[in-house]
């Protein structure tokens, strides 16, 4: 992995969520911190921020990493389930102008896990200091390794997990629903 092709300067955000990772382990959490900034389209001002650590222990939640939790916060507070392009009055919170997104600043490389919560939340830009390699050092042990390793084999050729697949005669049935049924709130669109 060569990290020097998507270097960028740091920026208080950044150290923002590496502060909250120091916090989160003097408190009994994970060494993991995040970040996420609303900005305004139009004047790439700061309309506001949530920050959040990892609280997989706190809360008995293997999902609740930093990114997770801070990605949670911001769409229940705004009320939005796409970070990447929020448009005034869909959001519940106030914004200067038509448009704004998010950005997300994480203390580490996230996890497969938390980078596909960051596609889906509709995040366009990420920025993390510390690397899934240096996470994965003696004494610190969060390795991913296993599961980028698992992720690239088929199915049948993964080693940790027995994965099947089977039809039953309504698996189709909530797509179909979802697909024929205008009243369903689509996310990720612009209200009319």
């Amino acid at each position: 992995m060569c990290y020097e092709e998507i270097s960028a300067p740091a920026n208080q955000w950044l150290e923002r969520a590496n502060e909250e990772a120091l916090q989160s382990v003097k408190n009994g959490g994970g060494p993991f911190g995040a970040v996420i900034v609303q900005i305004d389209n139009e004047t790439d001002e700061v309309i506001r921020h949530w920050v959040s650590h990892n609280q997989v222990v706190l809360n008995h939640d293997p999902t609740a990493h930093a990114e997770v939790m801070v990605i949670r916060m911001a769409a229940k507070e705004l009320g939005v389930v796409d970070l990447g392009c929020i448009y005034q009055g869909q959001a519940k919170l106030s914004q200067p102008s038509e448009q704004s997104y998010c950005v997300i600043y994480s203390s580490a490389e996230p996890c497969p896990m938390c980078i596909s919560a960051i596609y889906w939340a509709g995040i366009k830009k990420l920025m993390f200091s510390a690397t899934r390699f240096d996470a994965a050092k003696p004494g610190v042990d969060f390795s991913d390794a296993v599961i980028y390793e698992e992720l690239a084999r088929p199915y049948h050729q993964r080693r940790y997990m027995q994965i099947e697949y089977a039809r039953t005669v309504n698996y189709l049935d909530a797509f179909d629903y979802y697909k024929n049924n205008t009243e369903v709130r689509r996310y990720g669109k612009k209200p009319a």
